[in-house]
């Protein structure tokens, strides 16, 4: 029969760093594998554990045989080789400064931020392209948030028309039409619409 990985014997205050880490952790990878590590101190296989946390089997045995072997260390990331961050505090700072302004006031022949606006600004600005969901994670981990905008009826009406049928209305309710409409008090409001886009 072969031998079932599973994780060292924990302690009690262990497990309650488990629990800890679980419950209060913003980093979701940690949670995951300390959801690992504690499943494993249950019991539970490396295949049980991967279909219940959808995982695969290989990323859970090695989940288990790191932390075998480092401890509680290995549950947080390494930092990584390679190229550094695409992010600099540059670009967080310019990326604030976009959004209190409004893109007409920088030259754009729009009065409305959309993430892949700031993705081109940005990109103009800092020669860096950040992807949709990158740019959108970097907004939520520093609470930026930029203005939507706001849709109202008000510029497509005939302001002429609009100020004519106003003074019908305030004419009827002072009661002045209210017998016997005749041709004179016309109740037609047909509202004439122009170009829709801002």
């Amino acid at each position: 029969m072969s031998h079932v990985l599973c994780v060292r014997a924990l302690n009690a205050e262990e497990s309650e760093q488990l629990r800890r880490l679980i419950q209060t952790s913003l980093d979701a990878r940690v949670v995951r594998r300390a959801q690992v590590i504690r499943l494993s101190s249950r019991g539970k296989s490396p295949s049980e554990i991967a279909d219940l946390l959808e995982r695969s089997c290989s990323g859970v045995r090695n989940t288990i045989h790191r932390f075998n072997t480092e401890g509680f260390a290995s549950l947080t990331d390494k930092p990584r080789q390679g190229r550094p961050r695409k992010r600099t505090d540059r670009y967080v700072a310019l990326l604030k400064e976009a959004v209190e302004v409004n893109p007409r006031d920088m030259g754009y022949p729009f009065s409305c931020w959309t993430l892949e606006r700031l993705r081109e600004h940005l990109a103009l600005e800092t020669h860096i392209l950040l992807s949709p969901p990158h740019l959108s994670r970097l907004m939520a981990e520093n609470d930026i948030v930029y203005r939507r905008p706001k849709h109202g009826m008000a510029h497509l009406r005939d302001p002429q028309e609009y100020n004519e049928k106003k003074a019908f209305l305030e004419f009827v309710k002072k009661g002045h039409c209210v017998q016997k409409l005749d041709s004179s008090c016309s109740t037609s409001m047909s509202v004439r619409f122009t170009s829709t886009r801002p």
